[in-house]
């Protein structure tokens, strides 16, 4: 009677077993989809804020298709002035500029008295309407409201693509501190890639809309692994919300340029794996930024030193 007891809570117990094992499995395997998923850049009635651009390619991509965003909803932010950005990326800084100012949007007028099932080419004509993309030129990253215009517009979505000081360290060591230090100083070259990423995160709080998020896309592996993103963004109140592989096929127009201009990097971008991860601000952050926000507004004014 006893041994059949023990047998049955024996099997019980395995029964008990399997499934958290299944269950775990199945929750590994979620994690591994979502972890491999692409994220998605845009949704409808997003606006965006481009920080760091190159030399505009990324911009250009996520105007055309699969992406197709509309480019009144896109403001582009360059941190070189527009003579050092051209000079900097000679073959293509200049196309994709004029590319972006000279944008049109074809759009089809019907006439009022044309039913869908009467197509009249003289009653239906398509029109081209200008609208160029908003670039801005001499944005610091770490010091987003120094810009009127973009304190003046805030935004659903915040995108950096491969932060970077553009110090050109190679030593692994030095190359983690360069992106990743605390202190404030005057000139990014000088920043380290710690003071960049958390100086970038809390002065993109004071941009961003109440339910905005942040989107930073960095390479995998090392030294990127090293540079603390995740503890950056959470010292600065915002956690991640997920994070997916960055699919290089999704912008078959985009080049990932050295920061110094020198050159493309050492090696193919669309050989490496990077990764985006998608912030939100946390409760007490977001109340927190609300309420600088409203003193902000109160005390400033338009005399203020401006670059646009």
């Amino acid at each position: 009677m006893k041994n059949n007891k023990k047998k049955r809570q024996n099997i019980q117990q395995k029964g008990k077993r399997q499934s958290i094992q299944k269950g775990q499995k199945s929750d590994f395997k979620r994690s591994q989809n979502q972890s491999s998923k692409a994220i998605k850049f845009y949704d409808n009635e997003d606006s965006i804020l481009l920080v760091g651009e190159g030399d505009l390619s990324f911009t250009k991509a996520l105007i055309q298709p699969p992406h197709s965003c509309p480019p009144e909803r896109i403001t582009a932010t360059v941190y070189d002035s527009k003579e050092l950005l051209l000079s900097k990326y000679p073959d293509t800084a200049s196309d994709n500029l004029i590319y972006l100012n000279e944008y049109t949007v074809t759009s089809t007028n019907k006439a009022e008295d044309t039913t869908d099932d009467e197509i009249d080419d003289n009653e239906n004509q398509q029109q081209n309407e200008k609208v160029p993309v908003k670039v801005l030129f001499n944005v610091d990253g770490t010091n987003l409201t120094k810009t009127k215009y973009i304190r003046k517009h805030k935004v659903d979505k915040c995108i950096f693509n491969f932060p970077h000081t553009g110090s050109g360290i190679t030593d692994q060591d030095r190359n983690v501190l360069k992106n990743q230090g605390m202190s404030s100083r005057a000139s990014l070259n000088t920043l380290t890639k710690k003071e960049l990423i958390l100086a970038f995160f809390k002065s993109v709080a004071q941009v961003l809309k109440p339910s905005g998020l942040v989107m930073v896309t960095v390479f995998e592996g090392l030294p990127y692994s090293l540079w603390q993103l995740k503890d950056l963004a959470k010292s600065a109140g915002f956690s991640v919300e997920r994070s997916g592989k960055f699919d290089w096929t999704q912008f078959p127009q985009y080049r990932h340029r050295k920061t110094s201009g020198t050159g493309d990097t050492n090696r193919k971008a669309q050989e490496r794996d990077a990764r985006t991860f998608v912030f939100t601000r946390t409760t007490k952050a977001s109340n927190q930024t609300t309420q600088e926000n409203l003193k902000r507004k109160h005390d400033s004014s338009d005399s203020d030193s401006e670059s646009d």
